[in-house]
């Protein structure tokens, strides 16, 4: 419609409700004390040990896909999960 349109913290913050204030970390630590994992591998393994791609039910090694490819783009030749596809997972499920 030619109409420009910017979208910022402050205009993200008054839609939500919320103040625009706040610390952002990106990253999350990707250590096995992480707290993260324990919730992350109940939900995607159903287990506390982290799995491994085979051990995925046949749904989410296609959710897994669909992130990878069209979500979260990764990075390097490994197939398992960084913990934070993990927890994005996690709250997808």
């Amino acid at each position: 419609m030619g109409v420009q349109v910017f979208i910022n913290q402050q205009i993200i913050a008054y839609v939500i409700g919320k103040a625009s204030e706040g610390n952002y970390k990106d990253g999350l630590d990707n250590n096995k004390k992480n707290p993260w994992n324990d919730v992350v591998n109940e939900s995607m393994f159903n287990r506390k040990n982290k799995g491994s791609y085979s051990n995925l039910s046949m749904e989410k090694k296609m959710m897994l896909k669909i992130q990878n490819e069209n979500l979260l783009p990764k990075g390097g030749g490994s197939d398992q999960p960084s913990l934070e596809h993990r927890v994005f997972m996690h709250f997808f499920l």
